[in-house]
């Protein structure tokens, strides 16, 4: 087998690779730099058959540790069930070439993308192999793709206005990375609807990230003038701020007051109540999965941008400052 060869393993060493079997990360590599040099794809066989369909769905999420990814994930699973199909999940765990190999290797249909972020790799080598891609809650300017999002603009708008219309004007804004759509629209319309009001703002990096957002808002709270109010780009960040803030003492909200985006169902949880941004995960799914569905039936369609509405939702997490 010419890849056990040039890669100079066994070829039980390559189909364990390809399998996703246990292989040392030097060996996976040189084996996966070769099948990427010929564009190996085992399952050819298996889609020989003019319009042959697998009725196999791929779906790939990058961060396992946000409740909302697998919300997202099984709102997608449940859609592709009513059909009839079935999922393949690609993770963060595998690099963009592993997923590539997996995801042609089982012959998906289509590939769903739950958290595209700028000059995505496995993005751009699916649609370059000719693969119908559907971006989902993240999307990327310009990409040759159907695309669906929650309007992130709005989103942005009404957590500054609720922050503002309550009478905070020492307010910080905890923002995921610059790279993410997500981010980067929520912080435009959240900065613009701030200066609006003449009102400045903090901005710190919390990269979407629990660890990161905690020690952010542990600084800010730690600062000369610290904040009476925090918009965090999710949800996750916001419960980060919230325990950063029970740690230093900070009654919320009376002393801070804290409002996130996504509004996913931990959120709504009695110990936690978080004021939030609700996205309608559902219908960001079902709306991806028939975009997909309906470019496998009719390849020549232009592609099409969906953006839907969110909602405001006020819980315990926020009051005016003291």
């Amino acid at each position: 087998m010419q890849i056990a060869r040039e890669a100079g393993v066994a070829q039980s060493t390559v189909s364990r690779v390809l399998n996703g079997g246990s292989v040392a990360p030097e060996t996976r590599r040189r084996v996966l730099d070769v099948v990427a040099k010929y564009d190996f794809q085992p399952s050819q066989a298996a889609r020989s058959l003019v319009g042959a369909r697998s009725g196999l769905i791929g779906v790939v999420i990058r961060d396992l540790t946000n409740p909302f990814y697998p919300v997202m994930v099984k709102a997608v699973e449940r859609v592709l069930h009513e059909r009839g199909l079935r999922l393949s999940l690609v993770t963060d765990v595998m690099s963009a070439e592993e997923g590539l190999a997996l995801l042609r290797r089982e012959g998906v249909d289509g590939v769903v993308f739950t958290s595209a972020v700028e000059r995505e790799p496995l993005a751009h080598r699916m649609v370059g192999h000719g693969i119908p891609v559907v971006l989902c809650h993240r999307t990327l300017d310009g990409f040759p793709a159907d695309q669906v999002e929650a309007d992130n603009t709005t989103a942005g708008e009404l957590a500054a206005a609720h922050l503002l219309d309550l009478g905070h004007r020492r307010i910080a804004m905890v923002c995921g990375p610059a790279g993410t759509s997500t981010a980067r629209q929520r912080a435009l319309a959240f900065r613009r609807t701030v200066a609006a009001e003449g009102v400045a703002l903090t901005e710190v990096d919390g990269a979407y990230d629990y660890a990161t957002a905690y020690e952010a808002v542990r600084a800010l709270l730690a600062s000369a003038e610290p904040p009476t109010a925090l918009f965090c780009h999710n949800d996750v960040m916001a419960y980060a701020a919230l325990n950063a803030a029970a740690a230093a003492g900070v009654a919320v909200p009376a002393e801070l007051s804290v409002v996130g985006c996504d509004d996913v169902p931990l959120s709504a949880w009695e110990r936690i109540d978080l004021t939030t941004v609700r996205q309608p995960l559902e219908r960001i799914a079902r709306t991806g999965v028939e975009l997909l569905l309906d470019r496998l039936e009719h390849p020549d369609l232009p592609h099409r941008h969906e953006v839907l509405p969110v909602e405001f939702v006020q819980r315990s997490t926020t009051a005016p400052p003291a």
